[in-house]
């Protein structure tokens, strides 16, 4: 869609739809099986990004708030849809702010502010709001210091995460834009 010509709201409504409804389908199905459940919400927020790189900025927060409301509401891992929520499923529309800082140690540091804080939070209303204590008690031996080098390990999982960002954004320019904008005509 060229910068000049706005879409027409069926167009809109459409794409909207269709990503939202893929996210939301990923996020149902794949967070039930144990190793995907932070996979899905990655993917997810991938197709969120897919709408703000085609509308634009605004529907791309309205369709994150959609697949994060209806995420909590329908799909059984809380868990699942807090990643989302807090990290996972806006990261990649605020990605290209932050890849406009300079400074690469700045950039870095911003990028893990925002992990840090989103999983804090996700976790503490996990624990808290939804009385998921046992998220403590997994730890079991490792006391303490286990959410910490939780904490660290889903730090080394969003830094490849961002990597496969920075990787899936040039493909999908070169590859599938092409693509999408041929069958859009």
């Amino acid at each position: 869609m060229s910068e000049k010509q706005k879409p027409h709201i069926s167009y809109i409504v459409s794409l909207c739809g269709i990503m939202c409804g893929l996210a939301l389908a990923m996020m149902f199905f794949l967070s039930m099986v144990p190793s995907f459940e932070y996979i899905s919400p990655a993917v997810a927020g991938v197709l969120i990004w897919v709408v703000r790189d085609r509308l634009g900025v605004k529907y791309g927060l309205v369709s994150y708030f959609a697949v994060g409301l209806l995420g909590i509401l329908f799909t059984p891992n809380y868990e699942a849809s807090m990643m989302f929520i807090f990290l996972l499923g806006y990261y990649p529309i605020i990605r290209q702010y932050i890849m406009k800082i300079k400074l690469g140690v700045l950039r870095w540091a911003a990028k893990i502010g925002v992990y840090t804080a989103g999983a804090v939070c996700a976790y503490l209303l996990l624990i808290y709001l939804f009385n998921m204590k046992q998220l403590l008690e997994d730890f079991g031996e490792f006391g303490k210091y286990g959410s910490i080098l939780i904490l660290f390990m889903g730090g080394v999982a969003f830094v490849m995460y961002d990597i496969f960002l920075g990787l899936f954004f040039p493909f999908y320019e070169k590859m599938l834009k092409p693509k999408i904008q041929k069958r859009m005509r």
